[in-house]
Protein backbone atom coordinates (compact mmCIF):
# COMPACT_ATOMS: atom_id res chain seq x y z
CA UNK A 1 0.00 0.00 0.00
CA UNK A 2 1.77 3.33 -1.10
CA UNK A 3 2.13 6.07 1.66
CA UNK A 4 -0.54 8.58 1.06
CA UNK A 5 -3.30 5.35 1.50
CA UNK A 6 -1.32 4.62 4.68
CA UNK A 7 -1.78 8.55 5.68
CA UNK A 8 -5.46 8.28 4.33
CA UNK A 9 -6.10 5.20 6.60
CA UNK A 10 -4.17 6.93 9.51
CA UNK A 11 -6.56 9.89 9.25
CA UNK A 12 -9.75 7.46 9.44
CA UNK A 13 -8.29 5.96 12.67
CA UNK A 14 -8.10 8.88 14.69
CA UNK A 15 -10.86 9.30 17.58
CA UNK A 16 -13.47 11.75 17.28
CA UNK A 17 -14.98 12.94 19.94
CA UNK A 18 -19.30 12.44 20.78
CA UNK A 19 -21.90 14.94 20.69
CA UNK A 20 -24.39 14.51 23.55
CA UNK A 21 -27.45 14.90 21.94
CA UNK A 22 -31.21 13.01 22.21
CA UNK A 23 -31.62 9.81 19.93
CA UNK A 24 -33.62 10.37 16.53
CA UNK A 25 -36.31 8.33 16.39
CA UNK A 26 -37.93 8.10 13.05
CA UNK A 27 -41.15 6.30 12.45
CA UNK A 28 -40.04 5.76 8.83
CA UNK A 29 -42.18 3.29 6.90
CA UNK A 30 -40.53 -0.54 7.24
CA UNK A 31 -40.16 -2.63 4.17
CA UNK A 32 -39.75 -6.14 4.83
CA UNK A 33 -36.70 -8.17 3.41
CA UNK A 34 -36.17 -11.54 5.22
CA UNK A 35 -37.42 -14.12 4.27
CA UNK A 36 -40.13 -15.96 6.18
CA UNK A 37 -39.51 -18.47 8.68
CA UNK A 38 -40.05 -21.79 8.01
CA UNK A 39 -41.28 -24.49 10.51
CA UNK A 40 -37.89 -24.62 11.86
CA UNK A 41 -37.85 -21.16 13.47
CA UNK A 42 -34.64 -20.07 11.50
CA UNK A 43 -33.39 -16.54 11.06
CA UNK A 44 -31.21 -14.85 9.01
CA UNK A 45 -27.44 -16.34 9.21
CA UNK A 46 -25.59 -13.23 10.09
CA UNK A 47 -27.73 -12.25 12.98
CA UNK A 48 -27.18 -15.82 14.52
CA UNK A 49 -23.69 -15.83 13.50
CA UNK A 50 -23.52 -11.74 15.71
CA UNK A 51 -25.78 -12.64 18.44
CA UNK A 52 -24.06 -15.81 18.75
CA UNK A 53 -20.63 -13.49 19.92
CA UNK A 54 -21.91 -12.26 22.95
CA UNK A 55 -19.68 -10.74 25.78
CA UNK A 56 -21.61 -10.52 29.00
CA UNK A 57 -21.42 -7.88 31.42
CA UNK A 58 -21.67 -6.58 34.91
CA UNK A 59 -23.27 -3.53 34.37
CA UNK A 60 -25.95 -3.07 31.77
CA UNK A 61 -27.64 0.62 32.79
CA UNK A 62 -25.34 2.35 30.58
CA UNK A 63 -25.30 5.97 32.40
CA UNK A 64 -21.86 6.37 31.84
CA UNK A 65 -21.60 10.43 31.55
CA UNK A 66 -19.31 11.54 29.05
CA UNK A 67 -16.26 14.55 29.17
CA UNK A 68 -17.48 18.05 28.73
CA UNK A 69 -15.30 17.97 25.59
CA UNK A 70 -17.20 15.72 23.95
CA UNK A 71 -20.65 16.87 24.62
CA UNK A 72 -18.97 19.92 22.87
CA UNK A 73 -18.13 18.31 19.58
CA UNK A 74 -20.34 17.06 17.21
CA UNK A 75 -19.63 13.31 15.08
CA UNK A 76 -19.43 14.32 11.52
CA UNK A 77 -22.65 13.21 9.41
CA UNK A 78 -21.80 10.44 6.66
CA UNK A 79 -25.07 11.64 4.73
CA UNK A 80 -24.53 7.94 2.20
CA UNK A 81 -24.82 6.19 5.24
CA UNK A 82 -27.66 8.37 6.90
CA UNK A 83 -29.31 7.99 3.12
CA UNK A 84 -29.04 3.83 3.73
CA UNK A 85 -30.27 3.71 7.07
CA UNK A 86 -33.48 5.87 6.69
CA UNK A 87 -33.96 4.48 3.50
CA UNK A 88 -37.81 3.06 3.22
CA UNK A 89 -36.58 0.35 1.08
CA UNK A 90 -33.62 -0.68 4.24
CA UNK A 91 -34.56 -3.42 5.89
CA UNK A 92 -32.44 -4.36 9.21
CA UNK A 93 -30.68 -7.71 8.97
CA UNK A 94 -28.78 -7.72 12.67
CA UNK A 95 -29.08 -5.72 16.03
CA UNK A 96 -26.89 -6.05 18.91
CA UNK A 97 -27.06 -5.02 22.44
CA UNK A 98 -24.27 -4.47 25.37
CA UNK A 99 -26.29 -2.55 27.40
CA UNK A 100 -30.27 -1.29 26.90
CA UNK A 101 -29.05 1.82 25.65
CA UNK A 102 -25.94 0.86 23.90
CA UNK A 103 -26.03 -1.24 20.50
CA UNK A 104 -25.86 -1.42 16.95
CA UNK A 105 -27.87 -2.37 14.11
CA UNK A 106 -27.53 -3.16 9.97
CA UNK A 107 -29.60 -1.30 7.62
CA UNK A 108 -29.20 -3.04 3.95
CA UNK A 109 -30.72 -2.03 0.28
CA UNK A 110 -30.90 -4.84 -2.15
CA UNK A 111 -28.65 -3.90 -5.28
CA UNK A 112 -29.03 -5.26 -8.66
CA UNK A 113 -26.69 -8.20 -9.33
CA UNK A 114 -27.34 -9.79 -5.64
CA UNK A 115 -25.55 -7.42 -4.17
CA UNK A 116 -26.35 -5.22 -0.86
CA UNK A 117 -25.51 -1.24 -0.26
CA UNK A 118 -25.15 -1.87 3.53
CA UNK A 119 -24.49 0.64 6.75
CA UNK A 120 -24.96 0.76 10.15
CA UNK A 121 -25.95 2.74 13.09
CA UNK A 122 -24.53 2.72 16.36
CA UNK A 123 -25.54 4.08 19.60
CA UNK A 124 -24.08 4.82 23.04
CA UNK A 125 -26.42 6.21 26.01
CA UNK A 126 -28.22 8.04 23.58
CA UNK A 127 -25.00 9.41 21.48
CA UNK A 128 -25.22 8.54 17.84
CA UNK A 129 -22.74 7.47 15.08
CA UNK A 130 -22.88 5.46 11.35
CA UNK A 131 -20.48 3.06 9.54
CA UNK A 132 -19.64 4.16 6.13
CA UNK A 133 -21.86 2.49 3.56
CA UNK A 134 -20.93 -1.21 2.35
CA UNK A 135 -21.04 -3.60 -0.56
CA UNK A 136 -21.29 -6.66 2.15
CA UNK A 137 -23.75 -6.53 5.20
CA UNK A 138 -22.19 -5.29 8.28
CA UNK A 139 -22.20 -7.73 11.27
CA UNK A 140 -22.25 -6.24 14.83
CA UNK A 141 -20.53 -7.75 17.42
CA UNK A 142 -21.10 -7.25 21.42
CA UNK A 143 -17.74 -6.41 22.72
CA UNK A 144 -16.92 -5.55 26.49
CA UNK A 145 -19.64 -2.26 26.84
CA UNK A 146 -19.83 -1.53 23.58
CA UNK A 147 -20.91 -2.68 20.33
CA UNK A 148 -18.76 -2.11 17.32
CA UNK A 149 -20.23 -2.92 13.71
CA UNK A 150 -17.67 -4.87 11.28
CA UNK A 151 -17.42 -5.48 7.07
CA UNK A 152 -15.37 -8.46 6.67
CA UNK A 153 -14.52 -9.11 3.64
CA UNK A 154 -15.73 -12.01 1.37
CA UNK A 155 -13.92 -14.92 2.10
CA UNK A 156 -10.77 -14.79 4.58
CA UNK A 157 -7.58 -15.35 2.12
CA UNK A 158 -5.33 -13.16 1.81
CA UNK A 159 -5.23 -11.99 -1.84
CA UNK A 160 -9.01 -11.48 -1.73
CA UNK A 161 -9.68 -7.57 -3.12
CA UNK A 162 -12.87 -7.13 -0.42
CA UNK A 163 -9.90 -6.99 2.39
CA UNK A 164 -9.47 -3.10 0.65
CA UNK A 165 -13.35 -2.34 2.23
CA UNK A 166 -12.84 -3.99 4.99
CA UNK A 167 -13.92 -1.93 8.37
CA UNK A 168 -14.32 -1.24 12.15
CA UNK A 169 -16.10 1.19 13.69
CA UNK A 170 -16.10 1.62 17.01
CA UNK A 171 -18.08 4.31 19.36
CA UNK A 172 -16.38 4.36 22.99
CA UNK A 173 -16.36 6.69 25.94
CA UNK A 174 -14.38 9.08 24.12
CA UNK A 175 -15.98 9.03 20.45
CA UNK A 176 -16.36 7.39 17.02
CA UNK A 177 -12.91 5.29 16.45
CA UNK A 178 -12.84 3.94 12.56
CA UNK A 179 -10.47 1.15 11.57
CA UNK A 180 -9.50 -0.88 8.63
CA UNK A 181 -9.70 -4.21 9.04
CA UNK A 182 -5.98 -6.54 8.23
CA UNK A 183 -5.75 -9.98 7.35
CA UNK A 184 -3.49 -12.00 9.46
CA UNK A 185 -2.40 -15.72 9.01
CA UNK A 186 -4.42 -18.86 10.71
CA UNK A 187 -3.77 -19.67 14.29
CA UNK A 188 -4.81 -22.13 17.05
CA UNK A 189 -4.47 -19.48 20.08
CA UNK A 190 -5.82 -15.79 20.45
CA UNK A 191 -5.59 -13.24 22.77
CA UNK A 192 -6.88 -11.98 25.74
CA UNK A 193 -8.24 -8.79 24.06
CA UNK A 194 -9.52 -10.42 21.54
CA UNK A 195 -13.22 -10.98 20.45
CA UNK A 196 -14.28 -14.42 18.70
CA UNK A 197 -17.40 -14.22 16.27
CA UNK A 198 -18.49 -16.79 13.66
CA UNK A 199 -19.13 -16.45 10.57
CA UNK A 200 -18.71 -19.44 8.46
CA UNK A 201 -15.75 -19.70 9.70
CA UNK A 202 -14.67 -19.38 13.40
CA UNK A 203 -12.60 -15.91 13.80
CA UNK A 204 -10.56 -13.58 16.30
CA UNK A 205 -10.72 -9.75 15.98
CA UNK A 206 -8.69 -7.13 18.13
CA UNK A 207 -10.71 -4.28 18.25
CA UNK A 208 -7.50 -2.31 19.09
CA UNK A 209 -5.55 -3.21 16.14
CA UNK A 210 -8.21 -4.33 13.72
CA UNK A 211 -6.81 -7.62 12.86
CA UNK A 212 -8.95 -10.42 11.96
CA UNK A 213 -7.83 -14.45 11.76
CA UNK A 214 -9.29 -17.64 11.43
CA UNK A 215 -9.30 -19.90 14.79
CA UNK A 216 -8.83 -23.05 13.97
CA UNK A 217 -9.55 -25.90 16.79
CA UNK A 218 -7.31 -28.91 16.18
CA UNK A 219 -9.01 -32.06 14.77
CA UNK A 220 -12.69 -29.73 14.33
CA UNK A 221 -13.91 -28.83 10.41
CA UNK A 222 -16.28 -26.11 12.17
CA UNK A 223 -16.96 -23.57 15.07
CA UNK A 224 -20.51 -21.96 15.91
CA UNK A 225 -21.94 -19.83 18.47
CA UNK A 226 -19.06 -18.23 20.55
CA UNK A 227 -19.54 -16.69 24.31
CA UNK A 228 -17.21 -15.77 26.38
CA UNK A 229 -18.25 -15.55 30.53
CA UNK A 230 -16.94 -13.26 33.03
CA UNK A 231 -14.42 -16.27 34.23
CA UNK A 232 -12.83 -15.37 30.49
CA UNK A 233 -13.65 -18.76 29.20
CA UNK A 234 -14.83 -19.11 25.84
CA UNK A 235 -17.58 -21.57 24.80
CA UNK A 236 -18.35 -22.95 21.25
CA UNK A 237 -20.70 -25.17 19.86
CA UNK A 238 -18.08 -27.41 17.48
CA UNK A 239 -17.28 -30.71 15.84
CA UNK A 240 -16.55 -32.15 12.47
CA UNK A 241 -18.87 -31.89 9.46
CA UNK A 242 -19.78 -35.47 9.48
CA UNK A 243 -19.38 -35.97 13.37
CA UNK A 244 -21.68 -35.33 16.49
CA UNK A 245 -21.90 -31.69 18.05
CA UNK A 246 -19.71 -30.80 21.01
CA UNK A 247 -19.57 -28.13 23.47
CA UNK A 248 -15.78 -27.27 23.44
CA UNK A 249 -14.68 -24.72 25.80
CA UNK A 250 -11.10 -23.09 26.67
CA UNK A 251 -9.80 -20.91 29.51
CA UNK A 252 -6.43 -20.29 28.45
CA UNK A 253 -7.20 -18.17 24.58
CA UNK A 254 -7.10 -21.34 22.51
CA UNK A 255 -3.93 -23.17 24.06
CA UNK A 256 -6.14 -26.35 25.35
CA UNK A 257 -9.39 -26.91 24.82
CA UNK A 258 -11.90 -29.16 27.00
CA UNK A 259 -15.26 -30.53 25.41
CA UNK A 260 -18.38 -32.64 26.19
CA UNK A 261 -20.64 -34.28 23.84
CA UNK A 262 -24.15 -32.53 23.63
CA UNK A 263 -26.15 -35.64 22.43
CA UNK A 264 -25.01 -39.47 20.98
CA UNK A 265 -25.42 -39.43 17.30
CA UNK A 266 -26.72 -35.90 16.80
CA UNK A 267 -24.68 -32.76 14.88
CA UNK A 268 -24.36 -29.30 15.58
CA UNK A 269 -26.83 -28.14 18.50
CA UNK A 270 -27.87 -24.67 20.17
CA UNK A 271 -26.50 -23.63 23.56
CA UNK A 272 -26.89 -20.52 26.19
CA UNK A 273 -24.39 -19.68 28.59
CA UNK A 274 -25.50 -17.37 31.67
CA UNK A 275 -22.18 -14.44 32.16
CA UNK A 276 -21.01 -16.78 34.89
CA UNK A 277 -21.09 -19.65 33.04
CA UNK A 278 -22.58 -21.86 35.36
CA UNK A 279 -25.89 -22.15 33.89
CA UNK A 280 -26.35 -23.45 30.52
CA UNK A 281 -29.43 -24.59 28.53
CA UNK A 282 -28.88 -26.91 25.49
CA UNK A 283 -30.79 -27.80 22.35
CA UNK A 284 -29.39 -31.11 20.48
CA UNK A 285 -29.06 -30.83 16.97
CA UNK A 286 -30.11 -33.30 14.35
CA UNK A 287 -29.40 -36.55 13.36
CA UNK A 288 -27.61 -37.02 10.08
CA UNK A 289 -29.57 -39.36 8.49
CA UNK A 290 -32.77 -38.63 9.03
CA UNK A 291 -33.27 -34.63 9.29
CA UNK A 292 -37.00 -35.33 10.58
CA UNK A 293 -39.53 -32.76 11.02
CA UNK A 294 -41.13 -34.40 13.61
CA UNK A 295 -38.87 -35.65 16.16
CA UNK A 296 -38.73 -34.98 19.78
CA UNK A 297 -35.66 -32.89 21.01
CA UNK A 298 -35.15 -32.33 24.94
CA UNK A 299 -34.55 -29.02 26.42
CA UNK A 300 -31.58 -29.64 28.67
CA UNK A 301 -30.51 -27.05 31.80
CA UNK A 302 -27.52 -27.18 34.04
CA UNK A 303 -26.22 -25.26 36.88
CA UNK A 304 -22.99 -26.55 37.25
CA UNK A 305 -21.32 -24.91 34.38
CA UNK A 306 -22.02 -28.71 32.43
CA UNK A 307 -21.19 -31.41 34.74
CA UNK A 308 -25.13 -32.45 35.14
CA UNK A 309 -27.80 -31.97 33.27
CA UNK A 310 -31.58 -32.24 33.48
CA UNK A 311 -34.39 -32.49 30.75
CA UNK A 312 -36.94 -29.94 31.33
CA UNK A 313 -39.16 -30.34 28.45
CA UNK A 314 -39.10 -32.08 25.16
CA UNK A 315 -40.70 -30.05 21.61
CA UNK A 316 -40.81 -30.83 18.03
CA UNK A 317 -37.02 -30.38 16.43
CA UNK A 318 -37.30 -27.89 14.13
CA UNK A 319 -39.18 -25.30 16.01
CA UNK A 320 -37.41 -25.55 19.19
CA UNK A 321 -34.42 -22.57 19.18
CA UNK A 322 -32.47 -19.97 20.70
CA UNK A 323 -31.42 -21.17 23.94
CA UNK A 324 -30.72 -18.48 26.69
CA UNK A 325 -29.43 -18.71 30.46
CA UNK A 326 -28.93 -16.82 33.37
CA UNK A 327 -26.90 -16.89 36.49
CA UNK A 328 -29.83 -17.41 38.44
CA UNK A 329 -29.57 -20.81 37.62
CA UNK A 330 -32.53 -20.87 35.10
CA UNK A 331 -33.17 -19.65 31.34
CA UNK A 332 -35.64 -19.18 28.16
CA UNK A 333 -36.43 -20.87 24.95
CA UNK A 334 -38.23 -20.13 21.98
CA UNK A 335 -40.70 -22.81 20.72
CA UNK A 336 -42.69 -21.75 17.44
CA UNK A 337 -45.04 -24.94 16.81
CA UNK A 338 -48.33 -24.79 16.60
CA UNK A 339 -48.94 -23.85 19.90
CA UNK A 340 -45.81 -20.95 20.41
CA UNK A 341 -44.10 -20.78 24.00
CA UNK A 342 -41.37 -18.91 26.09
CA UNK A 343 -40.37 -22.33 27.81
CA UNK A 344 -38.52 -21.19 31.01
CA UNK A 345 -35.99 -24.05 31.79
CA UNK A 346 -35.56 -24.03 35.88
CA UNK A 347 -38.11 -21.29 36.38
CA UNK A 348 -41.49 -22.68 35.60
CA UNK A 349 -44.75 -22.35 33.53
CA UNK A 350 -43.65 -21.19 30.00
CA UNK A 351 -45.18 -17.56 28.75
CA UNK A 352 -46.56 -16.67 26.25
CA UNK A 353 -43.93 -15.07 23.34
CA UNK A 354 -45.04 -12.27 21.28
CA UNK A 355 -46.33 -13.56 17.69
CA UNK A 356 -43.78 -11.55 15.87
CA UNK A 357 -41.00 -12.46 18.31
CA UNK A 358 -38.14 -14.77 15.43
CA UNK A 359 -34.94 -15.37 18.05
CA UNK A 360 -33.49 -14.79 20.89
CA UNK A 361 -30.31 -13.64 22.52
CA UNK A 362 -29.53 -12.24 26.11
CA UNK A 363 -26.66 -10.03 27.53
CA UNK A 364 -27.00 -10.50 31.49
CA UNK A 365 -30.48 -10.39 32.38
CA UNK A 366 -31.71 -8.14 28.89
CA UNK A 367 -33.27 -10.29 26.35
CA UNK A 368 -33.55 -9.33 22.88
CA UNK A 369 -34.57 -10.76 19.66
CA UNK A 370 -35.49 -9.55 15.90
CA UNK A 371 -38.74 -9.07 14.68
CA UNK A 372 -39.98 -11.57 12.81
CA UNK A 373 -40.60 -10.47 9.16
CA UNK A 374 -40.18 -6.88 10.04
CA UNK A 375 -37.92 -3.93 11.37
CA UNK A 376 -37.86 -4.02 15.18
CA UNK A 377 -36.01 -5.35 17.67
CA UNK A 378 -37.86 -7.04 20.83
CA UNK A 379 -36.49 -6.35 24.28
CA UNK A 380 -37.67 -7.75 27.70
CA UNK A 381 -36.03 -6.60 31.13
CA UNK A 382 -38.26 -8.91 33.41
CA UNK A 383 -36.68 -12.51 31.48
CA UNK A 384 -39.72 -12.76 28.86
CA UNK A 385 -42.49 -11.68 31.14
CA UNK A 386 -43.31 -8.74 29.06
CA UNK A 387 -41.65 -6.83 25.84
CA UNK A 388 -40.94 -3.61 24.05
CA UNK A 389 -40.46 -2.72 20.54
CA UNK A 390 -37.58 -0.49 19.31
CA UNK A 391 -36.52 0.80 15.66
CA UNK A 392 -33.09 1.05 16.00
CA UNK A 393 -31.90 3.54 13.38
Amino acid sequence: MSELKELAWDVQETVQPLPFEALERRGIRRRHRRQALTGAGVVAAVTVAVLAALLPLGNLTGTEKPSTAAKQAAIPVDQAAENVIHDQKAAMSGVAFAAPKRWAAVWSITQPGSTWKSAAVLSRDGVRATAPVRKNDYVVVPYRDEVLALAMPTSMKGSDPTWAQAVMVRLTAQGRIEKKVHWAPPTTEFGDGDVLLAYGTLRALNPETGVLREVKIPGIDNASQPQRDSTGRWWVVAGRNSGVGNIYWTDDHGKTWGHSVISPGRVLGWLGVSPNGRTLVLIPGFKPARRQHDEQVPLRLSTDRGEHWTTVATRDAPYLQSPVAFDNGTGLALYQGKHRELLRPGAGAPFTPPTDLGNLTAVGDFVYGLQYNGNQAITSTNHGKSWNYFQPR
